[in-house]
């Protein structure tokens, strides 16, 4: 489906750097940061902020064609973009080789497994 590949974000927290359109296929994960109220939208270069609920951008961006999952309470990831699953820390990477600039977003237990089972059945060229 994929009509409208890009989003919306802002630069900053309040804005006032103004806006950028991002692909989405860039975004790697989205997190929730209920200190500042914002969803911070991470690309694996530069982070972006938007309004709304993690549970509308993924419902939003599924029925659009793209494939984000909810995996714990503050996070959903583009499962596209995972690289490296963590199954002892329970962590998803966006790069292989891991570097120390290497973006990582946390999943909970429940999650992970549902996660590792479909990457496990689909994409052979997960390292784990």
């Amino acid at each position: 489906m994929h009509e409208c590949r890009h989003l919306s974000v802002a630069l900053d927290v309040d804005g006032g750097l103004g806006l950028k359109l991002i692909q989405i296929e860039d975004i790697i994960f989205f997190e929730c940061d209920a200190i500042i109220n914002r969803i911070v939208v991470h690309t694996r270069d530069a982070s972006y902020y938007t309004m709304g609920t993690l549970r509308f951008y993924v419902e939003l961006l599924n029925n659009s064609g793209f494939n984000f999952k909810l995996v714990d309470r503050n996070n959903a990831v583009n499962l596209h973009n995972i690289a490296y699953l963590d199954k002892s820390m329970k962590m998803a990477y966006f790069d292989w080789p891991l570097t120390p600039n290497s973006k990582s977003c946390t999943l909970s237990a429940k999650h992970f497994e549902a996660v590792l089972r479909g990457y496990a059945a689909g994409k052979a060229l997960l390292n784990f």
